[in-house]
């Protein structure tokens, strides 16, 4: 077990710069581009589950750390179970 976590600790050790570097790319395209596909597309399904009262607990999560803050907007603006959001009727299926 001790033999592992070392091994472990070790990869951490040589691959750190690897991932520093990494982050620094994705930070730099993310700042030029703006907001993020994931980011938008998280937020109309987080305001759509909320709509339509969608009983999955585990995708609301998801969605709404992915597109937050805009979800809590949502999560203020988009009433429970009102087949409405932001002035979009979205209609259960039958």
């Amino acid at each position: 077990m001790k033999e592992l976590k070392q091994f472990i600790l070790g990869l951490f050790f040589l691959f750190q710069s690897s991932i520093a570097y990494a982050q620094e790319a994705v930070q730099k395209t993310a700042s030029r581009t703006g907001v993020s596909a994931i980011w938008i597309l998280s937020n109309i399904s987080y305001a759509g589950m909320r709509a339509q009262n969608h009983p999955s607990t585990g995708w609301r999560v998801v969605s709404f750390i992915f597109g937050f803050p805009g979800t809590l907007i949502s999560f203020f603006a988009v009433k429970e179970g009102a087949e409405r959001a932001y002035g979009i009727d979205i209609p259960k299926k039958n």
